[in-house]
């Protein structure tokens, strides 16, 4: 037996006799004590807050933009009274959200590829949009791949990791807007780039929230003398892990992934306990929903078309549901985005100053005109094979400037040609300097190289496998197999044929040719120009916009106002059948 056991039967006798003395005791006080006089007992029923107030849900409005790619304006009509003043037009509604009492809080972000794209962004360097993000309130912005194509740390982000300063005519300042990349790395050490945040926590309505950068491996889509100091890591259970981290650390609210991608692939990845909401970009559709793992997730179009947004309702408990996910388009009425009085309570009246300040800045060398064109040149729209008839233009004007070089073809990728040119019914269309600069916004060097016959089929059968490498083409025509599927073409080139009549010889190894092609094409990895040396560097090249105004000019000098215009195809297939 235990010393416990031993001593339990005493033990409990002695406790009864304690807890029977205690009682009696208190009985004979009960007794014979003459009770104290008490007020009546009144129970207190002061209400409170949550009986007589129902605690109300919070509701926050994130309204998102991407791929802006320079269009503050829409100077494409070339008439500065049917401009399209988007991004006035924007930050009117979401000012009107900040100042409603629907909403409890406004958020602002947008997804990447800002800068490029316009000459009202080129010829200010960024400025004019650095500013519109300034005077909008933006809370933070992502990284595209467009924005490597300036000196991503002087025009895209500072040492600051916030959208560096502007100077705009009568406006300037440096922003506070932070720009996030969780997964972008410095190639050399492995290290997070100093030039972007992780993420940023934003508070709206008393509520602290995450907003987290993701960017997938667009390399590829880099020259990479510009990216060669960078490296992405993509993975998403690395980013997964790395989100959680955060809110482990801050325990938002409320946690946003900002994306410069597809949306749904990575909600559909992330854990829903961890992730509200991801807004996606660079695939220019306008998708909302809500992924299989039940996260939601939005994305808006190009060119500020307009905007997605999301209604976030967080509950007394914290909990997250979402009322609306939904895109909204600004361009199907064009004439609401007009500089008229009637649009002036429509338009946001800082951004409309800073649009102004920046036409006044590049109005005089835009309105040149150049010549006209009588039939519509088609950017996109494919004639045969690769061919397009704007794909076209550029390669036979850039090919007419380099000719003095001896370059016999020039390459150019087909999604870097930007702009339709639309003949109106009247049969004529006047060309500006401004057209020829968003038509080739991107102001790319043209390097020459030299190819054999072998090494030039390559290039060609590229351009039908990845656009990119360069699949528009002038100074040749060639015939072509496709050995593989129409959505898997296998293509063999089987002749190819220079303008001037010259026939190569495929299997000639010896006999080079002078090819041109921009620095964009010629830098991707997997391109057949990987390894070899331009005959100049590109810092003495010129560059794809100059050079066709230049052409231009040279041709309206001696009278030649009248632009040609090639829709001719440039490949042939030969085999009748597709496997």
């Amino acid at each position: 037996m235990s010393k416990a056991s031993k001593y339990q039967g005493p033990l409990f006798a002695v406790a009864l006799l304690i807890i029977l003395i205690v009682a009696v005791s208190y009985t004979v006080i009960s007794v014979y004590t003459d009770p104290v006089p008490t007020e009546p007992s009144v129970e207190l029923t002061v209400p409170t807050k949550s009986e007589t107030e129902e605690v109300k849900d919070t509701r926050i409005v994130l309204f998102e933009t991407s791929d802006i790619q320079g269009k503050l304006i829409d100077t494409s009509s070339g008439d500065k009274s049917t401009f399209q003043y988007r991004l006035a037009y924007m930050a009117k509604i979401f000012n009107d959200a900040r100042a409603s009492e629907e909403f409890d809080g406004v958020l602002l972000i947008d997804g990447g590829d800002i800068y490029q794209g316009t000459p009202v962004s080129t010829f200010t360097e960024g400025a004019a949009l650095r500013a519109a993000l300034d005077h909008m309130g933006y809370d933070a912005v992502t990284v595209g791949n467009d924005e490597f194509d300036w000196d991503f740390d002087t025009y895209a982000a500072d040492v600051s990791a916030t959208v560096p300063e502007y100077e705009l005519g009568d406006f300037s300042g440096d922003p506070s807007i932070p720009v996030i990349a969780a997964n972008l790395f410095n190639a050399d050490n492995q290290r997070r780039t100093l030039s972007t945040k992780d993420y940023v926590i934003v508070e709206k309505a008393g509520l602290r929230i995450a907003l987290i950068g993701y960017i997938p491996d667009y390399s590829s889509q880099i020259s990479s003398s510009k990216f060669e100091e960078y490296e992405i890591h993509a993975d998403l259970k690395e980013f997964s892990q790395r989100v959680k981290e955060i809110n482990l650390t801050e325990q938002p609210a409320l946690t946003v992934v900002v994306a410069h991608a597809a949306p749904e692939a990575i909600a559909d990845a992330l854990d829903p306990a961890d992730v509200d909401l991801v807004t996606g970009a660079n695939s220019n559709d306008t998708v909302c929903g809500f992924a299989s793992s039940g996260v939601a997730y939005i994305q808006t179009d190009k060119d500020a078309n307009g905007f997605s947004s999301a209604v976030i309702v967080i509950d007394k408990d914290g909990n997250v549901t979402f009322e609306d996910l939904s895109y909204t388009s600004i361009v199907d009425e064009p004439e609401k985005l007009y500089d008229t009085s009637a649009n002036a309570e429509n338009l946001d009246q800082d951004i409309m100053a800073i649009s102004h300040a920046a036409w006044d800045s590049i109005s005089d060398q835009m309105n040149e005109a150049l010549g006209y064109i009588e039939t519509s040149i088609e950017s996109q729209e494919v004639i045969s094979g690769t061919t397009t008839a704007g794909g076209n233009f550029v390669t036979s004007m850039i090919l007419e400037y380099m000719k003095k070089e001896g370059v016999v073809a020039a390459f150019y990728n087909g999604g870097g040609v930007c702009k339709d040119f639309t003949v109106p019914q009247d049969g004529m269309l006047q060309i500006s300097v401004g057209d020829i600069y968003t038509l080739c916004p991107f102001n790319n060097s043209l390097l020459i190289y030299e190819l054999n016959a072998g090494e030039i089929a390559q290039q060609l059968a590229n351009g039908f496998v990845n656009g990119d490498f360069g699949d528009q083409v002038s100074g040749l025509t060639f015939e072509y197999k496709n050995n593989g599927t129409e959505d898997e073409p296998v293509i063999e080139i089987v002749s190819i044929t220079l303008s001037d009549g010259t026939k190569l010889d495929l299997t000639d190894k010896d006999t080079k040719y002078k090819v041109c092609i921009t620095n964009y094409s010629a830098e991707l990895e997997g391109s057949i120009f990987t390894g070899k040396t331009p005959l100049k560097p590109a810092t003495d090249a010129p560059v794809d916009n100059a050079a066709i105004i230049s052409v231009l000019r040279d041709r309206r000098e001696k009278g030649d106002i009248q632009i040609p215009t090639d829709h001719n195809a440039r490949g042939t297939l030969v085999n009748s059948g597709v496997g």
